[in-house]
């Protein structure tokens, strides 16, 4: 970034990064616990939440390839059973369920039963909406639009509590954070992550990293200056912001946030320096590059907890193929992508947890453009070290009319709040305290852990 000699005052400097800051939630100065010596890190679990944003279609990524019905309603965009001369075929999982050929980069963690798919999950709502399903299920609420702290969140937030109260270690920076700009819903709320804006290498390279941007700025405003100095432009930018309508002063829990946010993002960017780069392969696009971020973070022994990353696109209305279309495209990426970073991670892959998640399901017919639409049912895959993989969990109903929700969507036999309630009793060791699921009271879960 270009330096000036141009004063930058507070008013400058908010207005300047406002849109940086949007993905930034440290709403106050990040907090440690006691002081007594934390658990072994090899007892850590890791959680790494990837959301696919816009109804991933469930049906052709695990697909029911005895179920002649399957074929009879997706006449276009089926994926043959068994390989031909034109096409490579389902990738059978067991005497009722393949993968998609796509997701061929997936089928060792499933030999090595560190992959399991739970068929038929989602939430209860009958919402077809983006965005309320997506809120919905990160805020761990259906159809409670009060509901404005994330279900990881709320982890993160209860757990430092119950930690804080027995004195018992104490909380990493980056304990939890997010590879990409603007903050998942899961993770806002008081607890304060790092969303890491501006992940991609290309992006570095070429200057256009919001990361050194906002870093860049923030030295501008405090370089070389004493603590008078400091102050005395603190009170001249108090003055500015008084005189604006309706602006309310909060200069020192803004400073002392953004202190906390920018520290933070420069011990991150540490650790993707000084961590040496893996000889593993990344895809690039999609999760590729957030994962590798990931992943040098967990071999760089820090104490996180909890990483998140976004990937939009997967509403397929149209041209979403059979083995050769925009989907097939997308979960290739996919599904090397958590191939390498199950490989890059190494010995910490028997602590860590992969859970895949997308709003909804798509309609089980395909519609006229070779497509899907907005339907009900999806599917979650659950990969790692604790997963009790190898196998298709999850109740199948079939794909008959009187079996399918509303007679076009697969129903949801597996609420997905069940499933968070085991990922974190079970892998996280946490037990959610009474209304931690709003109006919900979680099940025994599928059975992704032991």
């Amino acid at each position: 970034m270009k330096k000036t000699n141009k004063k930058l005052d507070r008013r400058d400097f908010l207005k300047s990064t406002s849109a940086v800051a949007l993905g930034l939630s440290f709403p106050y100065p990040l907090r440690t616990l006691g002081a007594t010596q934390p658990a072994a890190l090899e007892d850590l679990p890791i959680l790494v939440v990837l959301y696919l944003r816009g109804g991933m279609d469930a049906l052709n990524a695990i697909i029911p390839y005895k179920d002649s019905r399957y074929y009879a309603i997706r006449p276009t965009i089926s994926i043959s059973p068994k390989k031909t001369e034109d096409e490579d075929g389902v990738i059978v999982l067991d005497k009722t369920f393949g993968m998609h050929p796509a997701m061929a980069a997936l089928k060792p963690l499933w030999d090595d039963k560190s992959f399991a798919p739970i068929i038929c999950s989602g939430s209860p709502h009958s919402t077809r909406s983006h965005f309320d399903a997506q809120d919905f299920m990160e805020y761990a609420a259906p159809g409670l639009r009060q509901q404005r702290q994330g279900w990881l969140n709320r982890y993160l937030d209860h757990s430092r509590q119950q930690r804080a109260a027995k004195r018992d270690g104490k909380d990493s920076e980056l304990r939890a954070l997010a590879l990409q700009g603007l903050l998942p819903s899961s993770l806002r709320g008081p607890f304060p992550v790092l969303a890491v804006p501006g992940t991609g290498r290309r992006r570095r390279r070429r200057g256009g990293d919001q990361t050194g941007q906002l870093l860049d700025l923030f030295d501008e405003l405090y370089r070389d200056k004493s603590k008078e100095e400091k102050l005395k432009d603190r009170g001249e930018m108090r003055k500015k912001m008084r005189r604006k309508k309706g602006m309310e002063l909060r200069d020192d829990a803004v400073i002392a946030s953004g202190a906390a946010t920018i520290r933070t993002l420069r011990r991150y960017g540490a650790i993707q320096d000084r961590v040496p780069e893996s000889r593993v392969k990344y895809p690039g696009g999609g999760f590729g590059p957030k994962l590798r971020g990931i992943a040098k973070v967990i071999r760089s022994g820090e104490r996180i907890q909890v990483a998140g990353a976004d990937w939009n696109g997967w509403d397929h209305h149209q041209g979403e193929g059979a083995e050769d279309g925009r989907m097939a495209q997308m979960l290739d990426n996919l599904s090397k992508s958590i191939a390498a970073f199950m490989t890059d991670i190494g010995q910490h892959k028997r602590r860590t947890l992969v859970l895949v998640m997308t709003e909804f399901g798509r309609t089980c017919r395909e519609n006229g453009n070779r497509g899907t639409d907005h339907g009900h049912g999806g599917a979650m895959f659950a990969v790692g070290g604790p997963v009790l993989g190898g196998q298709v969990l999850g109740k199948w109903n079939g794909l008959e009319d009187a079996d399918l929700y509303q007679a076009r969507d697969l129903a949801v036999t597996t609420d997905f709040r069940d499933i968070f309630n085991e990922v974190l009793l079970k892998h996280m060791k946490f037990k959610a305290p009474k209304g931690f699921f709003p109006n919900y009271k979680p099940g025994k879960g599928p059975g992704i852990l032991g």
